[in-house]
């Protein structure tokens, strides 16, 4: 009787060895199937040309199957709905950004999922700040001149964005409030023809997304007042942060990697592992920092916590402008 029960728990314990072995080698194993990257834009832009550089980071060092998925439509929002109906089963991603996480969400009345509860944060991997450009042969030629401009002329200084709703429309607007100063926002669709006219002096500023600032280093017409970063960025190491004269302001569009929520932990520990591995690249370093954005990575709570801080500050500039659209 004692043998066999000396038996019997030798024969449990390989078991449970076997168990513990199976699972250790499914965990190692991951992914074990392709991996679908949502981009909630059309093909070519700024968003998808970063989703494509880090899926094909992820296949060159890990040997992961990636397939970007192009979901356009209503400013990422297609896209983020998507992934919040996708199977939580570790293997569906999308890449969003600060205009469908923290600002669609507070200025468009339906919007089909809730960053809080349909989410799960996985990884920063970019920020893209601002600059504030102005014609060449206006008169100020610093922040401080043109605040001073503003409240000496009160409405009568006009600041072009992208369109309504964009992190630089929203940028334009914190930046008034956070200098006291009243001015005229005009809405282009897309950045060049708000560049066009700021040029023809149809505006007087426009906070350009930094891909459209780079474009324009050399253009003698323009002339670049401040950068939204707290620090100035190396591919503009010459414009000083706008932090130098509102202390503390920062804004940018930063991108992150999301998967649904439910997604096991063990997936999103090992999906913030190897980005964050990957994004140590020099040459994955160069071309995102390449097409004018500041490379992140971090942890999964500080994305989430950057999800949040971003939520509450946009929302308040959206309820503060009363700005919504339906």
């Amino acid at each position: 009787m004692n043998r066999y029960r000396q038996y019997a728990a030798a024969t449990a314990m390989a078991v449970c060895a076997l168990a513990a072995g199976s699972a250790a080698r499914a965990a190692d194993a991951y992914p074990s199937q392709l991996l679908k990257l949502v981009v909630p834009f059309p093909p070519g832009g700024g968003t998808d040309t970063m989703a494509r550089f880090v899926a094909a980071a992820l296949t060159e060092k890990y040997k992961w199957n990636v397939i970007v998925e192009n979901r356009p439509g209503a400013g990422g929002m297609v896209g983020l709905g998507a992934l919040a109906r996708a199977p939580a089963n570790g293997y569906n991603l999308a890449l969003g950004q600060t205009s469908n996480l923290s600002i669609n969400p507070y200025l468009y009345t339906n919007v089909s999922y809730n960053v809080a509860k349909d989410f799960a944060p996985v990884v920063s991997v970019a920020s893209q700040p601002m600059v504030l450009v102005v014609s060449a042969d206006k008169p100020y030629k610093s922040v401080a001149d043109l605040v001073k401009f503003a409240k000496a002329h009160p409405g009568k200084l006009s600041v072009g964005n992208a369109g309504t709703g964009t992190v630089g429309d929203i940028t334009g607007r914190y930046f008034a409030h956070e200098a006291g100063i009243d001015v005229l926002h005009v809405p282009y669709k897309g950045a060049a023809p708000a560049m066009n006219d700021l040029l023809g002096g149809q505006v007087d500023i426009f906070f350009a997304s930094t891909p459209a600032a780079m474009s324009q280093v050399d253009n003698p017409k323009v002339r670049m007042l401040a950068i939204t970063t707290l620090k100035p960025i190396p591919q503009l190491p010459a414009v000083p942060p706008l932090a130098d004269t509102l202390p503390g302001f920062e804004a940018a569009s930063k991108t992150g990697l999301l998967m649904p929520a439910g997604t096991p932990q063990a997936a999103v520990d090992a999906v913030n592992k190897a980005v964050n591995d990957v994004l140590k690249s020099q040459d994955l370093q160069r071309k995102i920092m390449d097409e004018g954005n500041v490379v992140l990575g971090g942890t999964v709570q500080e994305f989430t916590d950057t999800i949040a801080s971003d939520s509450a500050k946009w929302s308040g500039i959206i309820k503060d402008a009363n700005i919504q659209i339906k």
